[in-house]
């Protein structure tokens, strides 16, 4: 159900079920992080209307923590260098913000 083509060399690190807000829309899905790539794959409204965000891990300019309702610390903001501004909720926020963080730091 959530699948999507992988680069050449290209490795799962983590995975896990999120939530994305990003331009006015909410979508249910799965967040993957791979040795290049932040990939989020849900669906709108139904299984049918398919959505995919990736972000190259080179595009990253900030990762930051967030909450929900201003209390629950389950969300992370991700800043591009080409001002896309995503959030995502996650269950293990800060060990999905250490692992980015590592990658992000191989790549570097």
């Amino acid at each position: 159900m959530y699948s999507f083509p992988m680069e050449e060399d290209e490795r799962i690190l983590k995975k896990g079920l999120a939530n994305l807000y990003c331009d006015r829309e909410a979508f249910n899905g799965a967040l993957y992080l791979t040795t290049g790539r932040l990939i989020f794959v849900g669906y709108l409204l139904d299984i049918t209307n398919k959505y995919m965000e990736e972000i190259s891990l080179f595009h990253v300019s900030e990762i930051l923590k967030e909450s929900s309702l201003f209390i629950i610390p389950n969300g992370l903001r991700v800043k591009t260098i080409k001002n896309r501004d995503l959030k995502f909720v996650v269950s293990q926020r800060n060990q999905w913000l250490a692992e980015i963080n590592e990658q992000l730091r191989r790549i570097v």
